[in-house]
């Protein structure tokens, strides 16, 4: 094995390693994104949850109020 031959392999050894670190960080983007949106449907229904409850705890209350009030 010649000087040229050992720089080449160690050239294609780097290439390898930075293609090994590429996908990582795809694949690290993709379980991010995946997490994110899943956070986010799950605040949505959070936040759909909380108006329903309000609308009916508003409602509650004008029917107590109005029950109480016009006896």
């Amino acid at each position: 094995m010649d000087h040229q031959d050992y720089f080449m392999q160690k050239e294609e050894e780097r290439q390898a390693r930075r293609d090994r670190f590429r996908f990582a960080a795809g694949m690290t983007d993709f379980v991010g994104v995946i997490i994110g949106v899943v956070v986010i449907l799950l605040m949505l229904l959070l936040i759909f949850s909380l108006v329903n409850w309000l609308l009916r705890d508003i409602s509650n209350t004008f029917t107590f109020i109005n029950t109480r009030f016009s006896s």
